[in-house]
């Protein structure tokens, strides 16, 4: 950072800048030593505020999430002994007029026996994904099931498009039931490749009527070994997970923190498990897990 006297001593040639009709670049010397103790420690504070708020900008400008991708994965749900896809993919559009552009993030699993589909449209605010529309379909097993909410910020509320019920929004930080999971990869992405193991992040998920806390802790490094070949990941629980269920995820520091694998057990049977198998980020193929990330 500038430091402070050095700005407010540096001698500029003010007469033949006036001259040149250009404007003063620094505080002359003889300006700032005529001024009172008062008005030079007022000066002082002003612009190291001023200082400080362009440092914060600029590190606020260095913000990083994850490029595009695309990930195939292998399925299971409920132990079922049949072949499942699951694909999860983020994409990103410029709409007209907006002033941002929304970004799409799409979790999916086929099987013969059924389908499941999970969708979330965003926009990035000063780091935050912010939902903007969230869906789910879910057919084939058990009973079918079906949800839409649309995040109304303007009038502070989210809707449910089916019910017509709506509930007032209560943070600007609010997730749905799938983003949390990008929202999770861009807050590790900006600590950089080497996380403290209990290092932890909480989200607040919007579940239709019910808002729930999820805690998510770095429980350990663990090399995995996959199709792409052996990927180092970090493995992260959900650490207030019900006491009859286990959430876990495996996710790639060196790949965007992108998702290698995800298994979730529970008591009663409702268990899901995807395992990578085909990986694109930013359209282009990842090969080889040990030649790393492709060049954006």
């Amino acid at each position: 950072m500038l430091h402070i006297n050095h700005v407010i001593t540096e001698v500029t040639d003010t007469g033949d800048r006036r001259d040149r009709g250009a404007a003063p670049q620094s505080l002359p010397a003889q300006w700032v030593r005529s001024l009172s103790k008062q008005a030079r420690v007022a000066l002082m504070i002003a612009l190291s505020l001023t200082i400080a708020m362009q440092h914060a900008a600029g590190e606020q400008a260095r913000l990083l999430h994850p490029q595009p991708f695309k990930v195939i994965y292998q399925a299971d749900y409920k132990g079922l002994p049949i072949s499942a896809t699951g694909i999860r993919e983020l994409s990103w559009q410029n709409l007209e007029g907006a002033e941002a552009p929304l970004y799409t993030l799409t979790s999916s699993a086929l099987s013969i026996f059924a389908k499941f589909t999970e969708q979330s449209d965003f926009v990035m605010i000063d780091g935050t994904a912010r939902p903007q529309f969230y869906r789910y379909d879910r057919t084939g097993l058990g009973r079918n099931k079906r949800i839409r909410l649309n995040f109304d910020w303007d009038q502070n509320q989210v809707n449910d498009l089916d019910s017509g019920e709506h509930w007032p929004l209560a943070d600007a930080q609010i997730s749905d039931r799938l983003l949390y999971q990008f929202q999770l990869q861009t807050d590790l992405l900006n600590q950089g490749a080497d996380i403290a193991l209990g290092t932890q992040h909480r989200y607040q998920i919007q579940d239709q009527d019910t808002l729930k806390d999820y805690i998510f802790s770095v429980k350990a490094k663990v090399t995995l070994e996959t199709p792409l070949g052996l990927v180092e990941t970090y493995e992260i629980v959900r650490s207030n997970d019900q006491e009859k269920r286990a959430t876990t995820l495996w996710l790639a520091p060196a790949f965007e923190y992108m998702l290698v694998r995800f298994e979730q057990t529970s008591s009663d049977g409702e268990n899901f498990s995807l395992a990578i198998e085909k990986a694109y980020l930013n359209e282009t193929p990842i090969t080889d897990f040990s030649a790393g990330a492709p060049s954006s």
